[in-house]
C-alpha cells in the first residue's frame, strides 16, 4: 500500500493545545455558575472518549446540566468562545516533529488534509499562525467543525477521500482524538493514534510528565 494522503488532527497533533482546553473548560464552567472545575486528569479523561475540542459532552449526564440542552449547547458555545480568546493570547507551540512530516511527505508528493473537530474559526487562526498565506497550497483538504461520530461512508473523511479521489487503503490518519480514530478506522484507514500530552511518573507533587516518542516520520509510516 501506498500512503497518498495523510490526515493530520491538529490537538496534540500539530499543536500543543491542552492548557487552552484546560482553562476554556474551567472558564466556560464558572461563567455558566456551576461548581465543577478539571484538573488535567479530569480533562483528559473527557478527551478520550469524546475528543479536547468536545469534552464538555462528558458533563451531559449531570443532573444540572443533562435535562437542559440550551444549557449544554451554552456551554459548548462560551468554551469555544473562551479556547479562541486564549489561542489568540497565547499562540500554542507547535510540534517539530508534525511540521517536518509535513515537509518530508509534501517533498514526495503526498497530499496533507487537516480534519478536526474544533471550531473553523479557532482551526484558521491556529494555522494561519503557522503557515500564513500558504494554508492553501500545503493542505489539500482543510475542515474544522467536523463531527466524527455519524454512520461509516457519511462523514468528514469520506468527502475529504471523496475531493482528493484517493482511495481509503492509499490513506492514513494521525490523531489523538478517538473519535476521530473510531470514524477512520470505521471506513478502512490506516490510524495512528497519538499519545498527545504522555503520563505522569514518579511522586504525585512534582512529578515528571513524559511525553511519549511521537509517531510522526513519514519514513517510518512507510515502514509501518
Amino acid at each position: 500500500m501506498s500512503i497518498d494522503v495523510i490526515f493530520l488532527g491538529l490537538d496534540g497533533v500539530l499543536f500543543d493545545t491542552e492548557a487552552l482546553h484546560l482553562a476554556a473548560c474551567n472558564a466556560a464552567f464558572a461563567n455558566a455558575g456551576l461548581s465543577v472545575r478539571w484538573t488535567v486528569p479530569a480533562l483528559r479523561a473527557a478527551a478520550a472518549t469524546h475528543g479536547y475540542a468536545r469534552a464538555i459532552a462528558s458533563l451531559a449526564g449531570m443532573p444540572l446540566v443533562a435535562s437542559d440542552k440550551h444549557r449544554i449547547a451554552q456551554l459548548f458555545e462560551d468554551k469555544h468562545r473562551e479556547f479562541h480568546h486564549a489561542l489568540l493570547a497565547r499562540p500554542p507551540q507547535a510540534h517539530s516533529t508534525a511540521m517536518a512530516l509535513i515537509e518530508d511527505a509534501s517533498a514526495a508528493g503526498c497530499k496533507i488534509c487537516i480534519l478536526t473537530d474544533l471550531p473553523s474559526a479557532a482551526a484558521s487562526a491556529l494555522l494561519a499562525r503557522y503557515f500564513g498565506a500558504d494554508v492553501n497550497s500545503i493542505f489539500s483538504v482543510v475542515a474544522g467543525d467536523c463531527r466524527f461520530d455519524g454512520p461509516a461512508g457519511t462523514g468528514p473523511y469520506a468527502h475529504a477521500l471523496h475531493a482528493t479521489g484517493i482511495a481509503p487503503d492509499d490513506a492514513i490518519v494521525i490523531d489523538s482524538s478517538a473519535p476521530a480514530l473510531r470514524a477512520a478506522a470505521a471506513m478502512g484507514m490506516r490510524t495512528v493514534p497519538v499519545a498527545a500530552y504522555g503520563i505522569a511518573h514518579g511522586a504525585a507533587q512534582g512529578a515528571e510528565v513524559i511525553r511519549p516518542r511521537q509517531f510522526l516520520a513519514f519514513d517510518a509510516l512507510h515502514a509501518a
